[in-house]
């Protein structure tokens, strides 16, 4: 009887220790070490994004959306406390952050201009008051949203073809 009981508090132990995930409070309302700047989401102006024109996508590591929301500020993001699949509280993991200018297009695979950054968590929170945030458990710096190659590639057989046209009058 000892050793079916032995067992079954073994299984449940082990199976409550899966099922536990790290958390982090998703902003980047911080100033990363050694930078005189906060870790802001800059547009291809390298001026902090506007408010109404960012938008943002976290990502696990197998490239699940695990949250998403707009800017709260100019270059900021504010997406709450969240858990990280796949993780266990003071451990690590990774995330990815994807942002977008939303007029060049309304998801990140449309969009013409944007970038995304992985994040190495660690540390994370599991029910910690406060939980750790990407300033104290990640490596995110900032992210600059730059255009796309075809984008580029566009503007500039454009320019080729004014130029064309002018020496042509």
């Amino acid at each position: 009887m000892n050793k079916i009981l032995l067992t079954i508090v073994s299984l449940a132990a082990g199976l409550s220790a899966l099922a536990q995930v790290g958390n982090v409070n998703l902003n980047n309302n911080f100033t990363p070490a050694g930078s005189t700047a906060k870790a802001f989401i800059l547009g291809i102006d390298s001026q902090p994004l506007a408010k109404a024109l960012g938008s943002v996508e976290i990502l696990d590591s197998t490239g699940n959306v695990i949250k998403s929301g707009g800017l709260g500020a100019n270059g900021l993001f504010f997406l709450g406390v969240t858990d990280i699949p796949g993780t266990t509280p003071g451990g690590a993991g990774s995330i990815i952050i994807r942002a977008w200018d939303n007029t060049t297009g309304s998801s990140y695979a449309t969009a013409s201009v944007k970038g995304q950054a992985i994040v190495t968590l660690t540390g994370l929170g599991g029910g910690a008051i406060p939980p750790p945030g990407l300033g104290t458990a990640g490596n995110f710096t900032g992210l600059q949203l730059v255009p796309e190659p075809s984008t580029v590639a566009l503007a500039a057989l454009g320019m080729v073809g004014l130029l064309f046209v002018a020496r042509r009058k």
